[in-house]
């Protein structure tokens, strides 16, 4: 019976983890002129971190291990991401009041 997983070299990972945060970077230093930017990183994250948590949730209702990781520590992420881009959405949207007068 063949495996399901592949082998993958860890210069590959490496490389890959590394395009994906310089990317992330520049998008967050984008944003910090363009708020527009972090709404949309900031939608992304929440459904990432709600993804993170329901799958986390339901390995542990099922008594199932993962592939990586535990339960927990996917429940970990995915509240950690729901609580990151729920506090940039907040951050994008403090500088837009600025101009206006009562």
């Amino acid at each position: 019976m063949s495996s399901a997983i592949h082998h993958v070299p860890l210069t590959f990972v490496v490389a890959i983890v590394a395009t994906v945060a310089i990317v992330l970077v520049g998008l967050l230093i984008w944003g910090a002129r363009n708020p527009l930017v972090w709404r949309i990183l900031s939608v992304i994250g929440m459904g990432a971190g709600a993804g993170f948590l329901v799958w986390g949730i339901l390995m542990a209702a099922l008594q199932e291990e993962p592939r990586f990781g535990s339960p927990a520590g996917i429940i970990a992420i995915g509240a950690g991401a729901l609580v990151g881009s729920i506090a940039l959405l907040v951050i994008s949207f403090c500088g837009s009041c600025r101009g206006r007068q009562q």
